[in-house]
């Protein structure tokens, strides 16, 4: 995902840890996803609360540290503009190769618009105090955690919301046609508001205001998952159906 250096003799391995962490938590569900709808595997915990909660919650730590690392890192608007174009060729491979599994908006192109999207506003968040930006993009995603179905939870009610659904081009916003199919999909409505958490955090961060073991902390194995967690993500998909064609 997007880069992680906090320098580049200085890395914050736990960083690379929480990372790694939740790249092998997507791995596994991706997994249980394809062994369900490939193999027709029965594996009831898919469809448990417990586990939306562990997704849930691993996405968004991949979200927030992808985005203290972005702000650590330079030439943000040429990195976001790569891994953008590499979203659309992903989409574009899964189009011709793969039409039933078709991905549009990924997680790649999400990080590539996040990118993009930071680097041009980041003149005036810098302004800002990094705790407002914390705390009103985390209670921007909680509002508009389920927006894509169309409600806003304003925590002592919700509001319904009636969303065109005869619009094909605002997908990235979370808005759909009822056409609309995409088997990896991350709108910049709400996840965009944690990326910018991470953002925000990583003032903090960069200053070295958190606890001395935050700095500290060593887990090899997460950590080198985590350094190299494009490259898994990009591979992990293709290696289960190579898997899942050769053991029909």
């Amino acid at each position: 995902m997007p880069g992680n250096l906090y320098n580049k003799r200085n890395r914050i391995e736990i960083l690379d840890a929480l990372r790694g962490a939740a790249m092998i938590a997507v791995v596994i569900y991706h997994l249980m996803y394809d062994l369900i709808y490939f193999k027709g595997m029965d594996i009831p915990f898919f469809y448990s609360g417990t586990m939306e909660a562990i997704h849930v919650f691993f996405l968004i730590i991949l979200f927030s540290v992808s985005g203290i690392c972005t702000a650590f890192s330079r030439n943000l608007l040429r990195r976001g503009v790569l891994l953008f174009l590499l979203g659309g060729i992903i989409t574009m491979g899964f189009s011709v190769f793969a039409p039933d599994d078709i991905i549009v908006f990924g997680v790649i192109t999400f990080f590539g618009a996040c990118m993009v999207l930071y680097d041009l506003s980041k003149p005036v968040l810098d302004k800002i105090p990094w705790y407002i930006t914390f705390t009103v993009c985390v209670l921007l995603y909680l509002i508009f955690y389920n927006f894509q179905h169309g409600v806003i939870n304003l925590f002592f009610t919700e509001i319904l919301i009636e969303l065109p659904r005869d619009n094909n081009f605002l997908y990235p916003l979370g808005i759909t046609s009822d056409a609309f199919r995409s088997s990896d999909y991350f709108p910049l409505i709400p996840h965009m508001f944690m990326f910018l958490a991470g953002t925000a955090l990583s003032k903090p961060v960069r200053e070295k205001k958190l606890p001395e073991w935050f700095y500290g902390m060593k887990i090899p194995v997460l950590r080198f998952i985590g350094r190299h967690s494009l490259f898994i993500y990009l591979i992990h998909q293709p290696v289960f159906m190579i898997f899942m064609y050769i053991t029909e």
